[in-house]
């Protein structure tokens, strides 16, 4: 007996419904989703607007929803251990990923939506609250080593341009030392003939500076650490239009702030 109009009609039916319940049906409850309103208080959410709003656009034509997450999971969900080796749940709120969870709320001036689909990097919906400084946004954006050793993620540094000191530093120069900013991406170091002719040309400077014979062998050693962790003196780093926006759109990312009543556990 042929059975291809039950199949065919099976597919539809399936097809047809799991499109009804996933998507039109979430499209009628939440198209008319509105800000929350307080009386004296600021709406939430506000629409990106500016540098924040580039700065999405260079979020997402870089990836990085790739390794880092905009969802903060129920405290029903995500394991930690306390010091009493208990298992407890909740660790997206212990690691202050945000005070509660994500509602659809929190999405509402997204799009596209970045919920993101793994976490190789920490989650970032909050991180404009978690971590308020540009600076150190930049540096870890130009190399994520200069600010955790053991960081796996790829370095930036196309944001980001070396250039002559002309006048006085501009104040938008990176903060690192030399060793992050000669060779930007990488963590440089001279060679030892390198470093014989700095310390030939610098040495009894340097040495005063720090205290530090470069006679012996270990002091020649602290005081090229010492010397690596110096900014260049006529080289800066500094952001281009990208890095700028980038790290805008970071200090902007401030979900699950603000309680939510559809947001109680």
């Amino acid at each position: 007996m042929d059975r291809g109009m039950v199949i065919f009609l099976g597919a539809l039916l399936t097809f047809s419904s799991s499109w009804l319940g996933l998507i039109l049906f979430p499209f009628w409850q939440l198209r008319d989703e509105k800000p929350l309103t307080k009386d004296g208080e600021d709406p939430y959410p506000v629409p990106l607007q500016g540098l924040a709003l580039a700065g999405k656009t260079v979020y997402q034509n870089n990836g990085c929803m790739y390794c880092h997450t905009q969802q903060v999971r129920s405290e029903r969900f995500g394991n930690w251990w306390d010091a009493n080796g208990e298992q407890r749940t909740g660790a997206d709120i212990r690691r202050s990923y945000g005070q509660r969870r994500t509602v659809s709320r929190d999405y509402i001036y997204d799009n596209p939506t970045m919920l993101g689909t793994m976490r190789t990097g920490p989650d970032l919906a909050n991180i404009g609250v978690r971590n308020p400084s540009a600076p150190w946004h930049h540096t870890h954006l130009l190399n994520p080593r200069s600010a955790n050793a053991w960081s796996i993620m790829p370095s930036f540094a196309f944001f980001y341009t070396r250039e002559k000191v002309v006048g006085t530093r501009s104040d938008k120069a990176l903060s690192l030392g030399r060793e992050w900013t000669v060779n930007p991406g990488y963590r440089w170091k001279p060679s030892a003939k390198e470093w014989d002719a700095i310390l030939a040309a610098q040495g009894p400077a340097l040495a005063a500076q720090k205290g530090i014979d470069p006679a012996s062998a270990e002091g020649k050693k602290q005081l090229l650490d010492y010397w690596l962790t110096t900014p260049e003196e006529d080289y800066q780093v500094i952001p281009n239009a990208d890095g700028d926006a980038l790290v805008a759109y970071l200090l902007a990312l401030r979900k699950a702030e603000v309680p939510l009543p559809e947001a109680k556990e």
